[in-house]
Parts: C-alpha cells; sequence; structure tokens
C-alpha cells in the first residue's frame, strides 16, 4: 500500500505554531518511529519553504518515500523549485479554511496555475464550508491535480458537506484523500466514505493515515483496519496504492 499522508517533523528545526507548548505532539517524529515503513508520501507540516528541503532530505535517505508534498506560497509561488524528482505536490493552506472566495482570488489562482505548470499536485486543506469554493477553483484550472485532504474535514455528512462534495465530484481533476479520520466515530465515518465513494469512484479516492496525528485517537494500524473494513475489496487497489501512483507522479514522468 501507499500512506498518502505522513508526516515528520524536528522541534529544533520547526517552529509548528498549531501545537502548543504542552500538547502531546510537541516532540520530534522520524519515520524510525514507525515500525512498518511502509510507501509513502510525507506531507508539509509547517508552512516554511525550508521544511520542503528538510523533507526532501529524508525522502532521499529513505526508499519508501515516493514524493513530497512541500509548503510553497501559492500566493507568492516561487520562479524555481528544488531541482528534485521526490517533489511531487504543494500544500498552501489559506489563512481562513472555511472561506470559499479565497480559493478563487486572483493571487491564488496565479499561484495554482504555476503549481500545475510546474507539474505539482496541489493539496487542499479544507473546511466543507469552502467546498464550493474549491469546486470553482478546479472549473478555472482544470489542468490542476487537486487533491481534497481529509474529507474536506467533516464532522458528519451534513447537507453542507454533501453540496459542496457533490460540486467537487463534477470536476474531474479532483481527488480525494480518505485522511484525517481517527477521531471520527465509526458509523460518522462510514456514511462519508459511502459518499465519498459513490460521488468519485475509488479512482478518484486514496488513502492517508495522517500520522502522526492520528495518534491522538487511534494507532495508524487501527486507521488502516477500519478504512479497510469501511471500503469493499474491488476498490482497495485504487485507494490504497493505485490513485496516489497517479496523482502524485513524479515531475520528470508529467506529461
Amino acid at each position: 500500500m501507499i500512506d498518502a499522508h505522513i508526516h515528520v517533523w524536528d522541534l529544533p528545526r520547526r517552529r509548528l505554531p498549531w501545537l502548543a507548548p504542552d500538547h502531546p505532539l510537541r516532540r520530534n517524529f522520524t519515520l524510525s518511529d514507525l515500525a512498518d515503513l511502509p510507501d509513502l508520501v510525507l506531507v508539509q507540516a509547517d508552512a516554511d519553504p525550508a521544511e520542503v528541503d528538510d523533507l526532501l532530505a529524508v525522502a532521499q535517505q529513505n526508499p519508501a518515500v515516493l514524493g513530497v508534498v512541500g509548503w510553497f506560497d501559492l500566493l507568492d509561488f516561487p520562479d524555481r523549485l528544488p531541482d528534485d524528482p521526490l517533489l511531487v505536490g504543494v500544500r498552501s493552506p489559506p489563512v481562513d479554511q472555511t472561506d470559499p472566495d479565497l480559493l478563487t482570488a486572483p493571487a491564488h489562482l496565479r499561484g495554482v496555475r504555476a503549481a500545475a505548470d510546474a507539474g505539482l499536485a496541489i493539496d487542499l486543506l479544507l473546511r466543507p464550508s469552502a467546498l464550493i469554493g474549491a469546486a470553482r477553483l478546479a472549473s478555472a484550472v482544470p489542468d490542476a491535480r487537486l487533491v481534497l485532504d481529509h474529507l474536506g474535514n467533516p464532522t458528519a455528512a451534513t447537507a453542507e458537506w454533501r453540496s459542496g462534495m457533490q460540486a467537487l465530484a463534477e470536476c474531474p481533476n479532483v481527488t480525494v484523500k480518505l485522511s484525517g479520520t481517527a477521531h471520527l466515530a465509526t458509523d460518522d465515518l462510514g456514511a462519508l466514505v459511502d459518499v465519498a465513494l459513490e460521488l468519485f469512484g475509488s479512482e478518484r479516492l486514496l488513502f492517508g493515515s495522517d500520522w502522526p496525528v492520528c495518534t491522538l485517537a487511534a494507532t495508524r494500524a487501527e486507521v488502516i483496519r477500519r478504512t479497510t473494513a469501511l471500503l469493499p475489496p474491488a476498490t482497495h487497489n485504487d485507494v490504497f496504492r493505485g490513485t496516489a501512483q497517479r496523482i502524485y507522479r513524479s515531475r520528470e514522468t508529467a506529461p
């Protein structure tokens, strides 16, 4: 399988302001902490372009790392990127993850177009109220490979979330990551997965454990087991490997 959403960090090098001083995750996390190292994609945790170099260094030392989704400011996208084929994506969450209009602001559109032209996938970290804006973004930049992280961060299959997901499903350049779900009750997660599978099909879904954040509610192994149990066996090849291979492809092999 490919775990398409893993974080690592070294606190002496990373500020991570989203972690309070007494937060249980405020310690170093490295790939050596994973007993069973899967094929994986590393995803940014810090809004700092220097983290990209750190993650690429980890990737170069670990054959299991198939790619890095790093942070670059989409409102001021750099003219030059690291010359490393392991850089496969960018994640630059908007200041307000609930505001749909920020996603189609002119500066953000320019950044998404530049990232797409550079051969990068674009991960979107949003809340349900912003999903309609993501659909407008997908329509405005049809060549961009957009990945919705954490199913759009719903707490349940609300009407607002369903409406946003329906709009996104109509955009063929959007895929959805089954990640960031460890805290959800199994019944709630099952309802969300059912909607996502119905709207997007397995070929547009991919799995990510969101380790180590998931450990606040469950082990990575438990997240894998529960997600596997909620999906029909016929979908497993897509969700647990095929979609990630297609979306997070090397810029050297991108058309």
